[in-house]
C-alpha cells in the first residue's frame, strides 16, 4: 500500500508546520528530493513507456539542546500511473481495485518523520530523541557526512537509477544500505567528534503494529577508516524465537589510488528457519583512482528478505564496472561507462548485459543523472535495446 495521508493528516500535517513557523530559529528545507524517470520497451503492451519515481519531501526544523523534527512526504513509484488513476471518473460498476487505485492517487503528502530530541543531557554528549515514523537509515554511509563531516563515500550501485522496479515488485523501496529504522519509539545515545553509538527501542512499523524492535549501533570515523556496526532483535508472534539482524559497513582508504567499501549482514535471520547464503546481503567494491580517470568494481548478492519483506531475489548477483571521468565532489561534473551483469537464477532470462553511457553534474544544488542504457545481452529488437534514464536529486 502507497505511504499517503487522508486529507485530515494532511490538514493537521499542514498545522503543525504552520504553528512550527513561528518558531524562533526554525528551518525549512526541501528533504529529499529525487525524481527518476526511465523509459523501457514493455512487452505485454508493445508500447514503449515511461516510468518515473518521485520521492520529495518538506522538512521542517529548529532548536539548539531541545529541537524537533516534521518531514511530510510525497512518494510514489509510479507517477504516469498516479496522473493518469487520478485523472478517471469512478462509475457504480467500478472493481475494488479500481477504487483502491483512484484513491492512492488522489491523496497527497504522508507524515514521513515526527521527532523531538534532546541533546547534551546534562552537559554530557548524550542525547535522546523520540519519534515517529522513518529515522534513520542503517550502513549507507550518509551519517558519516551529517555526523562527522566526512566526504560521501558510498556506493552508487543503490536506488531507482539501478533498480526501477524497486524491491519485491514495490517500486517505492529500493535498496539503500542494510536496515532502517520506521516506527515509532524511541533512540538514545552519544556521539563525539569521530565516534557516535545509538541504541533503539521502537515499534516497528514494518513488522507491523505490536511487534517491537531493539537495535545497538556503532559508528567510528578516523582519517583512512570508517566502519559501522549493528546489530537487533524483533518480536514477532508468528516467529516462535523472535526475528535477529546484523551487519557492517566497512570503507577503507589508500589515499589518493584506492579504496575499498563492503556492506555486509543479515537483514532478517529466523532461528526456526534454515540459514543459507540467500539471508546475507553482500556488496564489496574495491576502486582504484588514476586521475583523471577512477574505476570501482561491484559484486552485490541480494537478501532473500530487505526491511522485514520477501525480496524475490534468491540467488541474484549483480557485477557492475564503473569506469569514470572527472569528479563530481571536486568539479561538480563527471562522465563515464557503466557495465552491469545480472544474474537472475529464478527468472525466465538468467543473464542480462547492459552498457550505459552516463554524464553527472552539479547545479543549483541538485544532482542531475542522464544515463542510456543499452542491453546488450540478450540483443532483443531496436526498439528494445535502449532504456534512457534521466535523474534529480538534491545535492550535499
Amino acid at each position: 500500500m502507497s505511504r499517503k495521508a487522508s486529507p485530515k493528516s494532511l490538514v493537521a500535517g499542514l498545522f503543525f508546520l504552520a504553528a512550527g513557523l513561528s518558531l524562533h530559529a526554525a528551518g525549512i528545507s526541501v528533504d529529499p528530493f529525487q525524481l527518476v524517470s526511465h523509459g523501457s520497451y514493455d512487452a505485454t503492451s508493445g508500447l514503449f513507456e515511461v516510468n518515473s519515481l518521485l520521492d520529495v519531501g518538506l522538512k521542517l526544523s529548529g532548536g539548539d539542546k531541545f529541537s524537533a523534527v516534521l518531514r511530510l512526504e510525497y512518494l510514489s513509484g509510479s507517477v504516469e500511473d498516479d496522473l493518469y488513476e487520478s485523472g478517471l471518473t469512478l462509475s457504480s460498476s467500478a472493481s475494488d481495485s479500481d477504487i483502491v487505485d483512484k484513491l492512492n492517487a488522489s491523496t497527497g503528502l504522508a507524515l514521513r518523520t515526527a521527532a523531538v530530541s534532546a541533546r547534551n543531557i546534562g552537559g554530557s554528549a548524550f542525547e535522546a530523541t523520540y519519534f515517529v515514523g522513518y529515522l534513520d537509515s542503517i550502513c549507507t554511509g550518509e551519517d558519516f557526512v551529517t555526523l562527522f563531516g566526512a566526504a560521501p563515500f558510498s556506493t552508487s550501485l543503490k536506488g531507482p537509477l539501478y533498480y526501477p522496479d524497486g524491491v519485491g515488485g514495490d517500486r517505492r523501496v529500493y535498496y539503500d544500505g542494510l536496515d532502517a529504522v520506521y516506527g515509532t519509539g524511541g533512540r538514545f545515545g552519544l556521539a563525539t567528534e569521530h565516534r557516535a553509538f545509538y541504541i533503539y527501542l521502537f515499534q516497528d512499523s514494518d513488522l507491523g503494529s505490536g511487534c517491537w524492535s531493539a537495535i545497538a549501533r556503532g559508528l567510528l570515523d578516523s582519517e583512512n577508516l570508517k566502519l559501522e556496526l549493528y546489530g537487533g532483535f524483533s518480536y514477532d508472534p508468528d516467529c516462535l524465537y523472535g526475528l535477529f539482524r546484523c551487519g557492517l559497513l566497512f570503507d577503507y582508504s589508500l589515499g589518493q589510488t584506492g579504496e575499498f567499501f563492503a556492506q555486509m549482514g543479515i537483514p532478517r535471520l529466523d532461528p526456526t528457519a534454515d540459514l543459507s547464503i540467500n539471508n546475507f546481503f553482500f556488496l564489496f567494491e574495491p576502486r582504484f583512482a588514476f586521475d583523471p580517470f577512477s574505476f570501482a568494481f561491484t559484486v552485490f548478492y541480494h537478501p532473500s528478505w530487505y526491511r522485514e519483506k520477501a525480496t524475490g531475489d534468491e540467488g541474484a548477483l549483480d557485477f557492475c564496472l564503473n569506469i569514470k571521468y572527472g569528479s563530481l565532489a571536486t568539479a561538480g561534473c563527471q562522465g563515464g561507462l557503466s557495465s552491469l551483469v545480472k544474474l537472475r537464477q529464478l527468472e525466465t532470462v538468467p543473464l542480462t548485459l547492459d552498457l550505459a553511457p552516463y554524464i553527472s553534474f552539479i547545479s543549483w544544488g541538485l544532482e542531475w543523472n542522464i544515463k542510456f542504457d543499452c542491453i546488450v545481452f540478450p540483443m532483443g529488437e531496436l526498439y528494445e535495446v535502449f532504456s534512457p534514464y534521466i535523474g534529480v536529486k538534491t545535492s550535499f
